[in-house]
């Protein structure tokens, strides 16, 4: 298994370069165990051009497209790489070519997300509250609660608002610019989220807040019920998160770091929500052919269960006629020996005598239990 995917490989750039023209970078990616993104970052290393959004859907409808030659390089150091499986082959989950397209764009120079130091016009999401947060309301936290902020998936505190703001802001007008519309989704709660292909991801903005005793923990003079036992302050360290259930194994949290800042991280974000996106759309359409298998069970279950009250209603109703013709030929055998007995005792019954019309009301009503009669 080891010799089939071994864990690095030596790659000198023109293999490469043919090997990126030749397949979908998510495929060869796959192939040397790594994501699509760091294969990305390799050829602009080597600066090897690799095909554009939207190529091999051209390519595969016929369209003439032709690939980009490879850059003359004479640095000696970016001749060949060795890339080093950083993901087990198993554990790999595809992604599609169009996402895979939108995921490497954002490593472009030009799509780089830049935070302003003001934050300029604010998203409409944002301009209705500005005034309610000038003089916020704060939470046994010290994190902000007024003015629909929890709404947004907000949660920092004053210091940090305007900063919050202005990452968040930024973040909604980068979404929107690459076509995916932000708002306030529905469903069992009204939050903040954002539409890719269909699927809406929520996602938020969040300070940590450091857990310190309270002074009054050992005060002597409280009661031990009467003191507090914790106090919480702002750090001032922000994060990203996409809140979206599932879509396991996939970064969904960005943080200031001790070199960098979170304002840095905006593209990665939105590459995370495209793969939370592409994720959410798998597990969807799984969970629509699941319950599309159930429901066509169920109904197959269902038409089996009318077959059998049919087949059980028509066996009763045969066993109910047979059960009435056999009753109806014991009445009318029963009728004849009665009148033979008659005859043989009065004589022959006169013709419209009581004898005669209880006679003919009895052979009438041993009709009327034979369904071969009334058939």
């Amino acid at each position: 298994m080891e010799s089939d995917h071994p864990p690095s490989r030596i790659v000198q750039r023109q293999v490469l370069y043919e090997q990126v023209w030749a397949q979908p970078m998510t495929k060869l990616a796959m192939e040397y165990g790594i994501s699509n993104v760091a294969l990305a970052k390799i050829c602009k290393k080597l600066n090897i051009l690799y095909p554009w959004r939207g190529y091999w859907r051209r390519k595969e409808t016929g369209k003439a497209v032709k690939p980009l030659p490879l850059p003359p390089n004479s640095d000696p150091t970016k001749q060949a790489v060795t890339i080093h499986r950083t993901i087990r082959p198993e554990s790999l989950e595809p992604i599609s070519e169009d996402t895979s397209q939108r995921i490497m764009a954002e490593q472009a120079p030009e799509q780089k997300i830049e935070v302003p130091d003001r934050l300029g016009k604010p998203h409409r999401l944002l301009s209705e509250h500005l005034i309610e947060w000038r003089s916020p309301k704060v939470d046994e936290y010290g994190a902000i609660w007024s003015g629909n902020i929890r709404q947004l998936n907000i949660r920092v505190s004053p210091k940090s608002l305007s900063r919050a703001l202005r990452i968040m802001n930024t973040l909604f007008l980068a979404l929107e610019a690459r076509g995916y519309p932000v708002g306030i989704q529905e469903g069992y709660k009204r939050s903040l989220g954002v539409r890719i292909d269909g699927e809406s991801i929520e996602f938020g903005l969040e300070e940590k807040f450091r857990r310190l005793d309270h002074p009054d923990q050992k005060n002597p003079r409280l009661q031990s019920w009467e003191r507090e036992r914790h106090q919480y302050v702002p750090s001032g360290i922000l994060f990203l998160k996409i809140t979206q259930w599932g879509a396991d194994g996939l970064q969904k949290t960005w943080s200031d770091g001790k070199t960098s800042k979170l304002e840095s991280c905006l593209n990665d974000v939105v590459v995370g929500l495209l793969k939370v996106a592409e994720a959410a759309r798998a597990r969807r359409l799984k969970q629509e052919q699941e319950e599309q298998i159930r429901r066509e069970a169920e109904r197959r279950r269902q038409e089996e269960a009318q077959k059998r009250q049919q087949e059980l209603a028509s066996r009763q109703k045969l066993e109910q006629e047979a059960a009435s013709w056999t009753k109806a030929q014991q009445l009318r055998a029963y009728l004849a020996a009665l009148k033979d007995m008659l005859n043989a005792k009065h004589g022959e019954i006169q013709s419209g005598s009581q004898a005669d019309q209880w006679l003919t009301w009895a052979h009438q009503h041993a009709d009327r239990r034979d369904p071969l009669v009334n058939a």
